[in-house]
This record gives C-alpha cells, sequence and structure tokens, in this order.
C-alpha cells in the first residue's frame, strides 16, 4: 500500500488501488503496476522514516512534491504497461512472412518453443516471447501437437494455439526401407487419403524430377524416391500434393557432395538409388550396412548374380526369414537369384543411413553374407566358408 504521513499521526491517506485485472493482458498490466508501485513506496518509506517534527513544515513541501512525483511514475507505469498490453495482441504484420509447423513434444519447455519458433523466424524476439508466456502463465498449458504458425501473428495469437491441444496438421510418420504399398497403408490410416488414391499419385511419372526415372518397367516410378521421414501435412492436403513433399524432401536430401561421390561411382542416381534400396532391406542394423553394401558392389564388378532375399520378399510380396527353392526361383525381373544385376528399380524407399554405407562402403573382398534370426550378418569371401556361417548361425 502506498501512504503519506499527514499532521494527524493516525491519519493515513491511500491514492486509490490499481483495479482488480483479470485475463492475459491484464496480468501484463498488474506485473509493471505493481513493480512501479514496489520502487515507489520504497523511495517514500525512506522519505517518511528522514522526516522529523522540527522540520514538519519542510517534510510537508517535500510530501507535496512526492506526491507529484508518484504521480508521474504511476502514469509512465501504466502508460508502458498498457502499451506492452496491447502489443501481446497486435498482429506483427511488419515481420517477412514466413509459415512452419511447431511440434510441441512431451515435456518440452517455454523456452525451448520460444527458441524454435526464434529460430524459424516465426517471432521477433525469444526473450520477449518467453517473458509474456510467464506473465500470461501460459508456460505451463502447453499441448502436444503440431500447430501452423504465422510469422504474422500476434504473441496471443501464437500462445492461444500452443495451448489448445487442436493441431492444424496430420503428422506422418514413414520408416526407412517402407514401400510404395507399405507408405500408402499409413498414409491412409493418419489421412483422410485412401490407399488407392495414394498409390495413383504413387504412379505418376510427371511428379518426378528427371534423375528419378528409369528406362525399366516397374512396380511404381516413385519406389525409392519418397523419403523416409516425419511430415507435417494440412487436413486438406491431397495425395497428390504429400508425394510431392516427399520427392522434394529427397531431392532436397541428396546433397550436392553426394551427388558428385555418385558420378565418381560410375553410377547413375537411379541406379545407386536401387543399390541402396537393397542395403536398406538387408540390414538390420548400422554396422552391417557398409559391408551388405561392399558385397553388392563386389558382386557387381564380378557379374555375380546379387542373390537379394529381399528382392524375391518385393517380388513375390511375401516376406520371410528362409525361402524355398521354389519360392527363390520366383520369376521376376527383380528377383536378384534369377537375373543377373540389379532389379529394374528400387525395392523400397531408402534412409540416409544406407545411401550413405553405399557411398563409403570399404574395400573388401567379401561375397557372401548371412543373417541369424537376431538380424546379425556375418560375412565370407569364399563359398565354403559362408555355408559354415549358414550352418553356425541359421541353425
Amino acid at each position: 500500500m502506498l501512504a503519506r504521513m499527514v499532521s494527524s499521526p493516525d491519519l493515513v491517506i491511500c491514492p486509490p488501488q490499481p483495479p482488480k485485472v483479470l485475463g492475459k493482458a491484464c496480468r501484463i498490466v498488474d506485473f509493471f503496476y505493481s513493480t512501479g508501485f514496489s520502487c515507489i513506496i520504497g523511495h517514500m518509506e525512506k522519505d517518511k522514516k528522514t522526516a522529523s517534527q522540527p522540520f514538519a513544515v519542510e517534510a510537508k513541501e517535500k510530501s507535496k512534491s512526492n506526491k507529484g512525483k508518484v504521480y508521474m511514475v504511476i502514469s509512465a507505469v501504466l502508460a508502458v504497461a498498457v502499451f506492452l498490453a496491447g502489443f501481446y495482441f497486435i498482429p506483427t504484420v511488419w515481420q517477412p512472412e514466413k509459415h512452419a509447423y511447431i511440434e510441441v513434444k512431451a515435456d518440452m519447455t517455454g523456452t525451448e518453443i520460444a527458441d524454435e519458433l526464434s529460430e524459424r523466424e516465426l517471432i521477433y524476439n525469444s526473450a520477449v516471447f518467453r517473458a509474456a508466456m510467464v506473465l500470461t502463465g501460459q508456460s505451463s498449458k502447453l499441448k502436444l501437437g503440431e500447430y501452423e504458425i504465422d510469422s504474422h501473428m500476434s504473441m496471443n495469437q501464437i500462445m492461444t494455439k500452443l495451448t489448445s491441444g487442436a493441431s492444424d496438421s496430420y503428422r506422418i510418420v514413414i520408416p526407412e526401407g517402407y514401400t510404395v504399398r507399405k507408405i500408402a497403408k499409413v498414409v491412409a490410416a493418419q489421412t483422410n487419403i485412401s490407399e488407392e488414391e495414394f498409390l495413383a499419385a504413387a504412379s505418376d511419372a510427371s511428379l518426378l524430377y528427371p534423375y528419378m526415372k528409369g528406362n525399366r518397367q516397374v512396380t511404381y516410378v516413385t519406389e525409392g524416391f519418397l523419403f523416409p521421414d516425419t511430415y507435417y501435412a494440412h487436413h486438406d492436403v491431397t495425395a497428390k500434393e504429400l508425394v510431392q513433399m516427399m520427392l522434394k524432401n529427397f531431392d532436397t536430401r541428396l546433397t550436392s557432395s553426394m551427388r558428385k561421390k555418385i558420378d565418381e561411382g560410375n553410377l547413375s542416381i537411379y541406379q545407386f538409388v536401387t543399390l541402396a534400396s537393397l542395403v536398406e532391406k538387408e540390414a538390420k542394423y548400422d554396422e552391417d550396412r557398409p559391408l551388405i553394401a561392399s558385397v553388392f558392389q563386389n558382386r557387381l564388378k564380378r557379374h555375380m548374380k546379387l542373390q537379394s532375399d529381399a528382392s524375391v520378399s518385393y517380388a513375390s510380396g511375401d516376406h520371410k526369414y528362409e525361402y524355398t527353392l521354389d519360392e527363390i526361383m520366383y520369376d521376376s525381373p527383380y528377383n536378384t537369384y534369377v537375373y543377373e544385376g540389379l532389379p529394374p528399380g528400387p525395392i523400397g524407399n531408402p534412409g540416409i543411413k544406407s545411401m550413405e554405407a553405399v557411398l563409403n562402403a570399404p574395400a573388401t573382398s567379401y561375397l557372401y553374407f548371412v543373417a541369424d534370426k537376431e538380424g546379425h550378418n556375418y560375412f565370407a569371401m569364399t563359398y565354403e566358408d559362408h555355408m559354415k556361417n549358414v550352418r553356425k548361425y541359421m541353425q
């Protein structure tokens, strides 16, 4: 309470109290109001203690002067508070227009959210945003979800979204190695796009970048180029737009340095992706990927059939740990037990690790590998050693 002493020691005159404020903006006003009054109270208490009876007249004059200062400070504090409270609601139309999806994850703090918004240039100052979240009590009310944020939105609009729990987008997770058919099932389960719609879009060759086009008949023209990742898409997204999003992501991830290495390896990008898809399907553990890539490269150089079980699985549509002799001889251009060289196209959509494994495969003399039931692979240079591994690890 702000008060001053007058001639009667028992009489205390108090200025009007600040109004009882409610809501987000009012909490900001309250903060500055109370902060301002705290400073003034301290100053006035000091003056009160130093005023003594012999100097009552002087103290009274000084008190009048202080009263004027008090109201000036109060006015200034209120003006700043009202300005900032208003600024909280004003859209930041002066900022460059940007859109992005922000994912609020479990245990994510207000500071982390503010930093991400700032990094994506969706807010002008992360410190101001963090302060506003604390003052309005929103930092503890963040809700899990994916939200589309516009850089022209006010702080109030952004915070309202982040605490609403109403996601603005579909969150679509595509694991490494998934085929177009499997991706279609994921999309159908997580969006309003049917499997048929997605498969139709995935068969549209006009959506491909030039280097993504092969010269052989394939099951799906986009196979291998729908980059495995987490995607956020509007609720009204179409199958075509989603396929384009995945193709663009692949094009972005295939860096200029990667393209240079592919060219130095005397492979087309299409052949490179096809080989990477075989590695992706055969490898369960990261440490096996480069060695598997080495085996395939050695076999290609020697004109040996690749004999990849994963190619049989893709050709027949039936995934097994072991195949019978009849199943291995299933007649399909994708079956690398039957036909020499790479299959007509990728047999899945490889992730970045499998692509890097092909680019950085070590020089070895390995020609064979076999996996145990846990997915660990064992490598051999000769058929005899390979059969020893088969008997040892596949029993």
